[in-house]
């Protein structure tokens, strides 16, 4: 198991991420005008993207998934190694999903678009199922994912990077939660 550290690297990817979108905004992009927002069009692509995702993520789907993602991929995880290309990508994922297998839901906070670039703001919620108790539990985490156009109009992940949010719930006493993999 990957036990390196990528919390400074995490930071260094967002704001190299919010640079190239700010540079990227002083260019007329292709898709959205300043008047009338990202085009539906792409917007859906976008949300087909998340809905595959999530679906592939809960039937551990690890083939499928990692489709998703460009030939150059970057997926920066919590607490873990970075995973560059396609391959590395998928042993991670599949090691994460036999090691804990969870449900993935997303609730999105932030979709932008400029040309041929897009990043989603993301709040996750894992639900994991205890092999020994069957207690069920919930994890929570905060993705931030680069997307790139591809040819023919379809989205697919560049970058991603997440956190987990460990703020916890005083009602509930849930400083003490387990981290996700993914």
């Amino acid at each position: 198991m990957r036990t390196v550290r990528v919390g400074v690297l995490a930071l260094a990817v967002v704001v190299l991420a919010a640079s190239l979108l700010v540079g990227l905004s002083s260019r007329r992009p292709s898709g959205h005008t300043a008047a009338t927002g990202p085009s539906p069009t792409d917007l859906r692509a976008i949300e087909r993207l998340r809905e595959a995702f999530v679906t592939a993520y809960n039937k551990r789907d690890v083939d499928h998934l990692v489709k998703l993602f460009t030939e150059d991929a970057v997926f920066i995880p919590a607490d873990d190694a970075t995973c560059e290309g396609r391959d590395e990508i998928a042993d991670y994922l599949g090691d994460i999903m036999d090691e804990m297998p969870a449900t993935l839901e997303f609730d999105v906070q932030e979709t932008q678009i400029q040309g041929n670039w897009a990043f989603e703001r993301i709040d996750v919620t894992l639900t994991t199922n205890d092999a020994a108790t069957g207690e069920e539990g919930e994890i929570w985490a905060r993705y931030l994912w680069v997307l790139r156009r591809q040819p023919g109009g379809s989205w697919q992940i560049a970058r991603v990077i997440y956190n987990i949010d460990e703020s916890g719930d005083e009602d509930e006493g849930d400083d003490e939660r387990a981290q996700p993999k993914t």
